[in-house]
């Protein structure tokens, strides 16, 4: 399968988009660090997101990114 054709689905409005086209937040099982687009040696629980503002407002005004991850409220996220 190609990289182009892996999809995702958004955790706010659940289309299924390519992954290249998405945000992704991991959560690193061992130290409970937050990263946004991490690179290939960071892993863990993910979720992905529409770059759409509509979107990831949605997933952290209902919880939903937290849920998924299943971690409580963070203040910051780590770039």
């Amino acid at each position: 399968m190609n990289e182009s054709e892996i999809k995702r689905k958004c955790c706010a409005c659940s289309k299924l988009i390519s992954r290249n086209h998405l945000i992704k937040i991991t959560k690193n099982s061992k130290s409970q660090e937050l990263r946004i687009n991490p690179d290939s040696l960071f892993f863990g629980r993910s979720v992905y997101i529409c770059p759409d503002e509509c979107c990831i407002e949605a997933a952290f005004k209902k919880g939903k990114i937290f849920k998924f991850l299943k971690a409580v409220s963070y203040t910051h996220l780590t770039l």
